[in-house]
């Protein structure tokens, strides 16, 4: 591999009116005709010193006829070999200063995109390769395009700047969306998202350009490390020219012993997008999670979607991000209805014993139990998780707890 740094030769060393340089393309032999390395020069500085050599340059062939006529010069560590036409510094000192991106903060300044997000949901940031992955119809498609519909409705990016590839509907599905989309101009396309993007970056044209790749394993195989390398390194080009690649892949069938969803294919994905997120659908309510972030972006953002759209339009419209607080209000009340639907012999139960006037605490949850024959430990558990929502609870005489039907 090529050295970046540049090489800072001893110009003042041998003062003998030789220009002095470095070159890799020359071959120190001694008399032997047998190659004198810059280690062999270091480990024998003594014998080193003055010694003739011949010099060799790109391979072309030296006169063996006569003696070696060039000499080696030890000064202060530094070695050279004097030659006919150059002094030739062998371990001149690297220089890295001189190619510190510090000198082209202007150049990269024309690259680099405001502090923004691709989403509404402050998820994406721009210049980056952000890769979403859910379980089939989690929302992953419906999430990514939504929120970025949403910037771009909210006048926040140029809807022709965003290039979305529906490599992975069927094609009602794509017609669907396309309806969705044109109002807001986006580009929609079922095809050919890398060699849009090499044209884009070949005309220096990836600046602020969202690519949205729906989905990965449509591009390449995710279980192949070359393939992903390589769609790795197109990804990193355009993201330094200042576009934004999104990929939509697939989670594994079986989540971990958490329950948390596992990106399909290679652990290389992970390593090496700048922001990784997965979604899960709980019934109406979808949660982005981020797994992995170089930028700030938020970690858990929760959002709601209609229960039963008419259709995907009333579905894509019906997206809406909650607060922290909302999100929390209605995880509590879908786990209680969840807890309805399970224990639904129990709730039922409480209700008709609160109606016929038994409503204090011990002897409610006494009577559910003889006629339910739950125990009463889960029947406690119902009271106390369906306050609220089934059943209000006030203090009676002597701090008792009293029930009464909402």
């Amino acid at each position: 591999m090529k050295s970046l740094a540049i090489y800072k030769v001893n110009n003042k060393a041998l003062n003998n009116g030789k220009q002095t340089i470095y070159s890799k393309s020359i071959t120190i032999l001694n008399k032997q005709l047998k190659e004198v390395t810059l280690s062999d020069i270091l480990e024998n500085t003594g014998q080193a010193q003055g010694y003739r050599v011949y010099v060799r340059e790109d391979s072309i062939k030296i006169d063996t006829n006569n003696p070696p006529e060039s000499t080696i010069h030890i000064i202060d560590g530094d070695v050279f070999v004097e030659a006919e036409s150059y002094n030739y510094h062998l371990n001149p000192k690297l220089d890295y200063s001189a190619i510190s991106d510090t000198k082209n903060i202007t150049a990269i300044e024309k690259n680099v995109v405001n502090a923004a997000y691709v989403t509404s949901c402050n998820t994406i940031a721009k210049g980056e390769w952000a890769v979403v992955f859910a379980k089939p119809n989690d929302g992953k498609t419906l999430i990514t395009v939504a929120t970025v519909a949403k910037q771009v409705s909210n006048g926040i990016i140029n809807g022709e700047d965003v290039f979305y590839f529906n490599l992975d509907d069927a094609r009602p599905g794509y017609l669907e969306k396309l309806k969705i989309l044109k109002p807001l101009n986006l580009v929609v396309l079922d095809k050919d998202p890398i060699s849009i993007m090499i044209d884009l970056i070949n005309n220096n044209q990836a600046k602020d350009k969202i690519v949205i790749i729906d989905t990965l394993i449509s591009i390449c195989d995710t279980n192949n490390r070359k393939e992903i390398i390589d769609c790795s390194r197109l990804f990193d080009k355009f993201t330094d020219l200042g576009g934004t690649v999104l990929t939509l892949a697939h989670a594994n069938k079986y989540p971990d012993k958490s329950g948390v969803p596992i990106l399909e294919g290679v652990g290389l994905i992970r390593n090496k997008a700048h922001c990784v997120f997965y979604l899960q659908k709980f019934d109406d309510i979808i949660k982005m999670v981020n797994i992995k972030k170089r930028t700030h972006v938020e970690v858990e953002v929760t959002f709601q979607i209609g229960k039963d759209p008419k259709n995907y339009t009333d579905l894509f419209n019906s997206v809406r991000t909650l607060t922290d607080e909302e999100a929390i209000k209605l995880f509590k009340d879908r786990k209680q209805d969840q807890l309805a639907i399970d224990q639904e012999t129990i709730v039922k139960t409480i209700h008709e014993t609160i109606f016929n006037g038994i409503d204090h605490r011990t002897a409610l949850a006494k009577e559910v139990h003889k006629n339910t024959g739950d125990y009463m430990k889960t029947i406690y558990s119902v009271l106390d998780e369906l306050e609220g929502k089934h059943w209000k609870m006030i203090k009676g005489l002597n701090n008792s707890k009293v029930y009464s039907i909402i």
